[in-house]
């Protein structure tokens, strides 16, 4: 009978120190998986929110004369509700430019070289018609756009999205169980997005650098993990 009260003890005994260090390390986060992946994942999913699909389409035009103001046109079918966010570019300067169902008309400058250059970019962002110029269009020039590549960059518009909520809600959105931050710096434009950073636990950052689809802007965005 001392036999049995003595292996019912152990068992009892057991458990309770089970139960004690089960109870202790739940207040300690999973590391099941290492953090420097957790990291990854985090990163991923924080990209996936705030990129957008952005096309670009090059755009060749022929001309023999020199010509002021001079009226290109162009037909397009865009992938999509994309029609509203185009815009007509040469170089880095944005062109003034009307939509009439699948024609696009603009107005530049053209040189009397065998090709002038310009780029078709639009993307999947809902938005007011960004072509919205008025400027006759008779007596057009006819060009004819190059097959289109897609890119994914940020938006100021998905960054919004994602400021305009809770952190907390942002994160089980993304289904993630683990504290974060998101900094970004668009040319000198920051925003901070998250908890901040524990003096006493490692960091782990992923950082990525693209475009901002709204201006251009070169734009460095940093996830912290930990």
């Amino acid at each position: 009978m001392q036999h049995v009260d003595w292996l019912v003890t152990i068992g009892v005994f057991l458990s309770f120190v089970i139960w004690a260090f089960s109870f202790y390390m739940s207040f300690f986060p999973n590391t099941g998986t290492p953090a420097s992946d957790f990291a990854d994942i985090i990163n991923d999913k924080v990209l996936d929110f705030l990129f957008t699909e952005s096309y670009s389409v090059p755009l060749r035009v022929n001309s023999t004369l020199e010509e002021t103001d001079a009226i290109v046109n162009f037909t397009f079918i865009w992938p999509g509700d994309s029609k509203e966010s185009t815009r007509i570019y040469s170089g880095v300067t944005i062109k003034d430019c009307i939509i009439s169902g699948d024609v696009v008309y603009f107005q530049s400058d053209l040189t009397n070289l065998t090709h002038n250059h310009f780029t078709i970019t639009f993307s999947n962002l809902s938005m007011a018609q960004r072509c919205s110029g008025s400027f006759n269009t008779e007596n057009a020039t006819y060009a004819v756009p190059w097959s289109h590549e897609m890119i994914k960059i940020i938006s100021q518009q998905k960054i919004n999205e994602m400021t305009n909520q809770s952190f907390v809600d942002f994160r089980n959105n993304l289904s993630v169980n683990r504290d974060f931050r998101v900094e970004i710096n668009a040319s000198g434009v920051e925003t901070n997005f998250g908890y901040p950073t524990p003096k006493n636990r490692n960091i782990y950052v992923r950082e990525t650098f693209t475009k901002q689809e709204e201006n251009n802007a070169d734009t460095d965005i940093r996830v912290l993990v930990w």
